[in-house]
C-alpha cells in the first residue's frame, strides 16, 4: 500500500513539476528531486505522515544530503516522533561522525522523549566538540533553553565563564535565563552589572526587567539589587537612572526623586535629570513629586539653562491643579490658578525670546478666560500667541480668539474669527473645530437648517472631538426640524422649544449659568421633560449644574435622564459625566468605576469606550 501511494505521489509531483518554482543549475539533489518538493508541500499542508514517509525514503537514497536531513528532522519534530528522530540522529553520527549540531538534535529529541539522562550525555558531548569556542556554549544553552530547562541552560553558560575565566561573558543571556527561571536576584545582578559597565544597555535592561516586575517579589528584589549596586558605585549615572525608573514603576515617587537628586548633586548637573523626572511624574499623575523636582531646580539652579523650562512647567502644574479643582474666581478662592497666573507672567516677563513664550501666552490666556473671565486680558495674550513662530500654537490661539469673542457676546466677531481659521488651515482638527463652531453659531442665532447643513458637511472621523460634538448637534436638529414645516419668515420663534434650548446652550457657553438654568426651566415648564428635546434639556442642565459645582444634583439629573429616556443618544456621555463627578467631586471612585463599566457594557462601540477602558484600568490599579 505504501509503495502504491509513493508511486501515485511521485506521478502527481512529476505532472505538477512545470508549476513548481525553478531551481538553479547548481542546486543539490534535494532541490532537483520532485519527491522533496512534494514532501515539503505535504508538510506545509499538515499531511505529516505522508511527508515523513517520502523523506525517510529520500534519506535512505541520499544519506549525506543536508537539506533532506533538515526537512526530515522538521517532519519528525512536527509529528512528535522523537524516538525516531533520536534514532535517525544516532545513525547519522555513526555514519558521518559526531558534530555539535547532531548532538544537539539528538539531545533535544531524547529530552522530549523523556530520556533525560541520555539527553544530558549529548549536552556534555556537544560542549566537548569545541570547548574553546564561546559560540559553543551559546548554541548548547540555546538548545536547552528552548526545552524550558532554564537552570540547566544557565549552567552551560556559567561553565563557559569558568572555562574562559571571564565573569563578564554571557551576562545578557544569563540574566535572561535566570529571569525565566524566576531567580530574580541573580537576574537583576547580571542586568545591573551589564548596564553599569555599558550605558547603551540601559533601555534593554529596563525593558527586560519591566517584563519581570509582575513576578512575585520581583519589584522588591530589583529595588534591593539596585540599592546595593548604587551603594557600590554611587557615581554611576545609569544605575541612578535605573533606580529612579524602578521607583516610578512602583509608584514610589519620593524614592525616584531622591535618586535624581543624588544624580544632580553627584554629577554637578544643572537640573536636567530633575526636569526629566518632573515630566515623567506629571505624565504619571504625580503632580506633587513633579512640583518638588521643579522647585529644587528653581532653588538650586535658578540661573541655569533648565530654569526657564522648569518655571513654565511649574506654572502648568498649578494650572492642572486649578482645572482639576474647577477653580472659578466668581465661585470662591482660586489658589492654584493664582500661582499659575503669577508664574506664567513671571516666565513671559523674564523670557520674552524663549521658544516656549507663545505656548506660555496661550496657556495664560486660557487661564484668564476660564478662571477669571478677564476677556480683554485673555485676548491680549492670545494676540501674542497668534503672532509667534509656532504655527500650531498660533492657529490654536486664533481659534481661541473666536471663543473669547463669543463669551463676550460678540457673535459676529466670533464668526469672522472662526471663518479666518477655517480658510487659513483648511484641514486637520483645528479646521474641523472651527467649522463646528460655525455650526454652533448658526444654532445659537436660530439658523437651524444652516447649522444642520454645516454638521452634515463635517468629516465623519469619530476620533475627532469636534466631529463627535457635531454628531450630537446633528442628532438634536434632526430630531426636531421638519423641512416640510418651516416657519414663515415673520414667525415669532421666541417660544419655539428648539430656539429656547439654543439660548440656554449659548448662555452656558458664555458662563451665564444661572440665566441658562432659568432658560431651561422655561423650556421644561412649557414642554415637559418627555418632549422631543427632553433628554437634551436634562443633559444640558446636568452640565450646567456641574459647572456650578453642584455635583450631586448633576448626578441625580443624569440618573433621571436614563430613567426617562432609556434610548437617548446622550446616555454614554451621561455615564462619562457621572463617572467624572463621582470621582473628582463626590469622592466615590467605586461609583465612578461602576459608571465606566456600564458605559462599556451598554455602548461598546461608543467613541468614549477607549477612555472608559483606560479609566477603569486606572481606577482598578489604584484600588
Amino acid at each position: 500500500m505504501r509503495g502504491s501511494l509513493l508511486i501515485f505521489l511521485l506521478g502527481a509531483a512529476a505532472s505538477a513539476q512545470p508549476q513548481l518554482p525553478g531551481t538553479p543549475a547548481s542546486a543539490g539533489v534535494a532541490e532537483e528531486n520532485p519527491s522533496y518538493f512534494l514532501a515539503n508541500q505535504l508538510l506545509e499542508n499538515g499531511q505529516i505522515e505522508q511527508a515523513t514517509a517520502l523523506l525517510e525514503d529520500l534519506a535512505v537514497d541520499n544519506p549525506e544530503s543536508i537539506p533532506i536531513w533538515l526537512k526530515l528532522k522538521e517532519a519528525y519534530t512536527v509529528g512528535r516522533q522523537y524516538e525516531a528522530l533520536a534514532d535517525a540522529a544516532s545513525e547519522r553520527i555513526d555514519r558521518s561522525g559526531p558534530t555539535l549540531q547532531l548532538h544537539l538534535d539528538r539531545g533535544t529529541a531524547l529530552q522530549r522523549a523523556n530520556r533525560s539522562a541520555e539527553a544530558e550525555a549529548d549536552w556534555v558531548a556537544a560542549v566537548a566538540i569545541a570547548p574553546n569556542d564561546e559560540q559553543t556554549y551559546r548554541l548548547v544553552a540555546n538548545a536547552i533553553g528552548q526545552l524550558r530547562l532554564f537552570e540547566r541552560a544557565a549552567e552551560v553558560l556559567e561553565a563557559g565563564r569558568q572555562r574562559f575565566d571571564d565573569q563578564r561573558l554571557f551576562r545578557l543571556e544569563l540574566a535572561h535565563l535566570y529571569g525565566l527561571a524566576l531567580d530574580y536576584e541573580r537576574s537583576a545582578e547580571l542586568y545591573l552589572s551589564l548596564a553599569a559597565d555599558d550605558a547603551s544597555y540601559q533601555r534593554t535592561v529596563q525593558s527586560r526587567m519591566t517584563r519581570m516586575l509582575s513576578g512575585q517579589g520581583a519589584p522588591e528584589i530589583f529595588a534591593a539589587a539596585i540599592a546595593r549596586a548604587t551603594a557600590q558605585d554611587p557615581l554611576n549615572r545609569t544605575l541612578r537612572e535605573l533606580q529612579s525608573w524602578l521607583a516610578l514603576e512602583q509608584g514610589d515617587y519620593g524614592a525616584a526623586l531622591d535618586a535624581m537628586r543624588a544624580l544632580d548633586r553627584l554629577e554637578n548637573e544643572q537640573g536636567e535629570s530633575l526636569y526629566r523626572f518632573a515630566e515623567r511624574a506629571r505624565a504619571a499623575d504625580a503632580p506633587e513629586a513633579a512640583a518638588a523636582a521643579l522647585d529644587e531646580i528653581l532653588t538650586r539652579h535658578g540661573d541655569g539653562p533648565t530654569a526657564p523650562a522648569a518655571l513654565l512647567l511649574r506654572a502648568r502644574i498649578w494650572h492642572d491643579q486649578a482645572r482639576e479643582a474647577r477653580e472659578r474666581f466668581a465661585a470662591g478662592p482660586t489658589p492654584n490658578a493664582d500661582r499659575a497666573r503669577e508664574t506664567y507672567q513671571a516666565f513671559l516677563t523674564a523670557h520674552t525670546s524663549d521658544p516656549s513664550s507663545a505656548s506660555a501666552a496661550l496657556a495664560l490666556a486660557t487661564l484668564l478666560r476660564d478662571v477669571y473671565g478677564e476677556f480683554e486680558a485673555s485676548e491680549a495674550r492670545l494676540a501674542e500667541a497668534a503672532s509667534g513662530r509656532d504655527q500650531g500654537v498660533a492657529a490654536t490661539a486664533r481659534l481661541a480668539l473666536g471663543d473669547v469673542a463669543l463669551r463676550r457676546g460678540d457673535l459676529d466677531e466670533a464668526r469672522q474669527r472662526y471663518i479666518d481659521v477655517d480658510e487659513q488651515i483648511r484641514v486637520g482638527p483645528l479646521a474641523e473645530q472651527a467649522r463646528y463652531e460655525l455650526a454652533l453659531l448658526d444654532f445659537y442665532e436660530g439658523f437651524m437648517f444652516s447649522a444642520l447643513a454645516r454638521t452634515e458637511a463635517l468629516d465623519e472621523n469619530t476620533a475627532a472631538d469636534a466631529t463627535n460634538d457635531a454628531i450630537s448637534l446633528r442628532v438634536t436638529l434632526n430630531e426636531v426640524l421638519d423641512p416640510e414645516a418651516m416657519p414663515p419668515p415673520d414667525a415669532d420663534l421666541t417660544t419655539d422649544p428648539l430656539h429656547i434650548y439654543a439660548r440656554a446652550a449659548l448662555r452656558q457657553r458664555r458662563g451665564l449659568l444661572d440665566q441658562a438654568l432659568a432658560t431651561l426651566d422655561t423650556l421644561d415648564a412649557g414642554f415637559g421633560r418627555d418632549a422631543p428635546l427632553g433628554d437634551e434639556s436634562i443633559y444640558l442642565r446636568a452640565t450646567i449644574l456641574s459647572d456650578l459645582g453642584r455635583a450631586q444634583e448633576a448626578v441625580d439629573a443624569l440618573d433621571q435622564l436614563a430613567a426617562l429616556h432609556p434610548l437617548s443618544f446622550f446616555l454614554d456621555r451621561a455615564l462619562r459625566l457621572q463617572a467624572r463627578l463621582l470621582e473628582a467631586d463626590l469622592g466615590d471612585p467605586a461609583g465612578a468605576a461602576t459608571r465606566w463599566d456600564l458605559l462599556l457594557e451598554s455602548f461598546p462601540g461608543s467613541p468614549l469606550a477607549p477612555e472608559a477602558r483606560q479609566e477603569l484600568r486606572r481606577l482598578r490599579s489604584s484600588a
